[in-house]
């Protein structure tokens, strides 16, 4: 059963439901039994479990038809079974219907039981015969509804959506979210060049394209081939990071010799853009309070041939200076939030926020902002991003934090010095959000302060 592709994509579903659990993280402790199918199932799995998060609005609207009994009655496993089966028959056209049907009631057997794979068979026979006909509610009459319906935006971030930006930008949003995103990298300057890489890709048949405004940016389209396996990657000659993080790492201004703090490291991305920027000259402290990230961080640096990056545990929501040895010529304070900037690449995470995470991540956002700013020396330079478009979550974290923090401005000049292209005759913006439904990048947040002398 543990070879069978659907099966996988059960296990890997069922566990990325889990609130605290991302589904790529699920993915990377299955890895032992994903290795176990071949490649052909290896993309099967694939495209049921990221096609279901993405798709789930739909599939649900269509089960609640299919079905007579009430969904909040149908047993969860039965849902993912379900769910499973849906997707191949409406959104999966090379799987037959009888097939997406009889793999369904054979998955259910061992896992709810012979009366549960009747109630399956049921269900997905009337959806194979009826879901051509069954419409999505209408956008006029219930905006709600059909934005979770078409797009998988939930109820409640639908109507948030709705009453700030005006239907028209929520739709525009909506079908954003549902477009694949292309894979997007950033090239080891101290290795490779753009121009080299993208030769070397057109050379495996891997089309490249340089990203409109990163000038270390490259993006591809799925090319069926792992991002381990493709050509340069155990060179070290890039990393995989959405062109908006990219742009935050630029506003930053990270310069060679300079003592820089990566407050909320995580897995390492920025740090390790952050040390290349810097020519692997000077010290980067990669702080986070989840130890286990560290070793995948020193891995990844040490794949990209970087030696200035040490790590430290600190919770920034309380830092203060006794935490660290010195003051920082830099911080970037890349904080924890509610993601709803990258659904697109995070389907999961439409099915685990709920609207209370808004306010609950903007609090903590706030207390680690300021413990960060404890530790930029004067004149230094404090970047806060996050990839949320939420205004509690962004420009409002800031307003407070520059009401309370009369040491720090305003520093508009990162714009007009590193990412020009954002700035207009006389603006003198220092804070930029990206929106998914335009610029082909990740929903951002980038403010850039300093600290006065």
């Amino acid at each position: 059963m543990t070879a069978d592709p659907r099966f996988m994509a059960f296990t890997l579903i069922e566990a990325g439901q889990k609130p605290t659990l991302p589904l790529d993280r699920a993915i990377e402790d299955a890895a032992q039994q994903f290795d176990r199918l071949s490649q052909k199932d290896k993309g099967l799995c694939h495209a049921i479990v990221f096609g279901v998060f993405r798709h789930r609005g739909r599939i649900d609207q269509l089960i609640c038809h299919g079905s007579k009994l009430s969904f909040d009655r149908i047993d969860p496993k039965v849902k993912t079974i379900l769910r499973i089966g849906v997707f191949q028959i409406v959104f999966l056209d090379r799987v037959p219907d009888f097939a997406a049907i009889n793999t369904s009631i054979e998955l259910a057997k061992p896992i709810c039981g012979k009366k549960a794979s009747g109630f399956i068979n049921a269900v997905l026979r009337n959806i194979s015969r009826s879901h051509k006909d069954i419409a999505l509610p209408s956008a006029n009459k219930n905006l709600a509804g059909h934005l979770t319906a078409a797009f998988s935006i939930p109820s409640w971030l639908g109507k948030r959506w709705a009453a700030r930006y005006g239907t028209v930008k929520t739709l525009a949003l909506g079908n954003a979210l549902m477009t694949l995103p292309p894979v997007t990298l950033r090239i080891n300057p101290c290795k490779t060049s753009r121009e080299a890489l993208i030769e070397e890709f057109d050379r495996a048949g891997i089309n490249a394209q340089p990203t409109q405004f990163s000038p270390v940016g490259l993006q591809i389209q799925t090319s069926g081939i792992a991002i381990p396996d493709l050509p340069g990657f155990n060179e070290g000659l890039f990393q995989v990071q959405d062109e908006a993080a990219q742009l935050a790492v630029q506003l930053l201004g990270p310069k060679p010799g300079e003592s820089i703090l990566d407050a909320c490291a995580g897995l390492g991305t920025k740090t390790c853009h952050m040390a290349l920027e810097m020519e692997n000259k000077g010290n980067i402290t990669a702080n986070d309070t989840g130890e286990g990230k560290a070793e995948r961080l020193d891995n990844e640096a040490r794949r990209l041939d970087i030696d200035m990056i040490s790590n430290t545990h600190v919770d920034m929501a309380r830092a203060g200076l006794n935490d660290f040895s010195s003051y920082f010529n830099r911080v970037l304070v890349d904080a924890p939030c509610t993601g709803l900037g990258v659904l697109a690449r995070n389907p999961d995470s439409r099915w685990k926020r709920k609207s209370k995470d808004v306010m609950r991540m903007a609090a903590l956002q706030k207390k680690i902002l300021n413990g960060s700013a404890n530790l930029v020396a004067p004149g230094g330079v404090l970047v806060y991003a996050v990839c949320s478009c939420e205004p509690e979550e962004t420009t409002q974290v800031i307003e407070r934090f520059l009401e309370k923090r009369k040491d720090y401005s305003p520093d508009p000049s990162g714009f007009e010095a590193h990412l020009p292209f954002f700035c207009k005759s006389g603006d003198k913006a220092f804070s930029k959000t990206t929106f998914p439904d335009h610029l082909d990048m990740d929903g951002f947040f980038m403010a850039r302060m300093r600290r006065k002398k």
